[in-house]
């Protein structure tokens, strides 16, 4: 059985600068309109690996070792996010002040832990780090000679595809001493706005202003639970094939969502009319090329994000067959994956930004936990963390949500490679009970074993050896 509780406690934390900074940086990064969207709030990549041959102490001198060099490479993140004082706005200090280095213990085998609870585990493993640090990298030890590696970033600098890219430059750097890419560090100017702004009326519906009295109170909030899911490579397949049709092939995401948004539907019954999904997505692939270069957008780290949304009928969710329903997140996803809409977004911001000043920010709306039940759908790219000590078998981004609302799921590829994904997710207490007592047991819970840091379960076993 797992540990109900163990503690993590944190041995040192080191500041460690930029080695070599580089010549003539700016002192301060203006944060793009399309960062100060998302804005400025913590966010963590965990990274879990079993027993190195080398051992810990290897692995902390690794870290420690690697980084200054990282740093200079990477420098905003050697530096610290503050608030222009004239104008509200959130920017970063390049003054290399330091990145911070933690290393922690954690009283408890990897074996033991309750990963299936993600309040039991990997919010255990993301140390908590103080407002204003660029990056925290941390290292949790286990008692078994496993590890935990967190990359705790501020989102305000990264989004999704920027967190993954830091343990990738990484883990090449210590590979093989540098870094083949470099990274492309200036904001403000890749996402001007245009003159004059264009924008659609539409976007002041889909925003909110951030703010106490129009969340949901901290004892509502606090009623979500937090769970981690494993979804095989044969029920992705066999989803997939379910939300396809001779017209349309579904993808492995819109299959999942279409799963997903049943299951909501099926947990809103008749206490509401309605129910939504919205999709967190990454603008890179379909920026216009006229204005924005792609080997440039690649090499950036910050927020290229949007929300895409669709509202539908509980009833008609739940009759649809899973093609339509695929169908659906498909369109919704597609209105928003297009150059257009991020100009837009970015044009929208330059006219609402006095709010900053006033000391306010803005949040999706659907988001906040108002109207009709929603969950969120983020997925990340593939990515392998491999910096010398062996694959990881446990990826999973992280973030400390506060009082927004709205149900969430985040998901990401196995690390193992065996065309399986992780989630995470945030869940009322009734559509948690939803996805567990769904007949298809499709999320099933990422036990320890599941994970591959035990022996594995019979059902796992007896599954795998019926598709050999």
């Amino acid at each position: 059985m797992p540990v109900e509780q163990f503690e993590v406690a944190v041995a040192s934390r080191t500041l460690v600068r930029a080695s070599d900074p580089p010549p003539g940086f700016p002192a301060v990064l203006a944060a793009s309109n399309l960062d100060l969207i998302l804005g400025s709030f913590h966010i963590y990549l965990v990274a879990v690996y079993p027993a190195p041959a080398a051992g810990l102490p290897a692995v902390a001198a690794a870290a420690r070792a690697a980084l200054p060099a990282f740093l200079s490479r990477f420098f905003p993140f050697a530096g610290r996010v503050v608030t222009d004082a004239s104008t509200g706005l959130p920017e970063i200090a390049c003054n290399n002040a330091g990145a911070e280095l933690v290393v922690a213990d954690a009283g408890v085998a990897l074996a033991d832990v309750d990963f299936a609870d993600a309040d039991r585990s990997v919010a255990r493993f993301a140390v908590p780090f103080r407002q204003g640090l660029a990056l925290s990298l941390q290292l949790v030890r286990f008692a078994c000679g496993g590890f935990a590696l967190s990359w705790g970033a501020n989102h305000l600098l990264v989004d999704g595809h920027g967190l993954t890219a830091l343990p990738n430059a990484w883990a090449e750097l210590l590979r093989t001493g540098g870094v083949s890419w470099e990274p492309h560090h200036d904001r403000a100017s890749l996402f001007r706005p245009r003159s004059p702004p264009r924008y659609s009326p539409s976007l002041d519906a889909e925003f909110t202003r951030y703010a106490p009295e129009r969340l949901p109170n901290s004892l509502l909030a606090a009623t979500f639970v937090r769970r981690n899911y494993v979804v095989s490579a044969a029920d992705l397949t066999r989803l997939r094939a379910a939300a396809s049709t001779a017209a349309r092939r579904a993808t492995r995401l819109e299959a999942l969502s279409a799963h997903v948004w049943k299951l909501l539907a099926a947990a809103v019954g008749g206490s509401d009319p309605h129910c939504r999904m919205a999709w967190l997505v990454d603008g890179r692939p379909r920026l216009d090329p006229a204005r924005y270069d792609r080997a440039t957008v690649s090499r950036y780290l910050g927020n290229v994000l949007t929300y895409a949304s669709r509202e539908a009928a509980v009833e008609a969710v739940s009759s649809s067959p899973l093609a339509d329903v695929a169908a659906a997140a498909g369109a919704a996803i597609a209105e928003v994956f297009r150059s257009e809409r991020y100009e837009e977004l970015v044009d929208w911001m330059e006219a609402r930004k006095g709010v900053f000043r006033e000391g306010g920010k803005w949040t999706e709306a659907v988001g906040v936990g108002t109207g009709s039940p929603a969950l969120v759908v983020s997925a990340f790219v593939a990515f392998r963390v491999d910096f010398g000590f062996g694959r990881p078998r446990l990826v999973m981004p992280w973030v400390r949500p506060g009082r927004l609302g709205s149900a969430a799921m985040t998901v990401a590829r196995s690390p193992r490679e065996d065309g399986s994904w992780v989630v995470t997710a945030r869940l009322w207490p009734r559509l948690a009970d939803a996805v567990e007592a769904d007949p298809e047991a499709v999320l099933r819970p990422a036990t320890a074993a599941r994970l591959g840091f035990g022996a594995r379960e019979p059902a796992d076993v007896a599954q795998h050896a019926s598709r050999m």
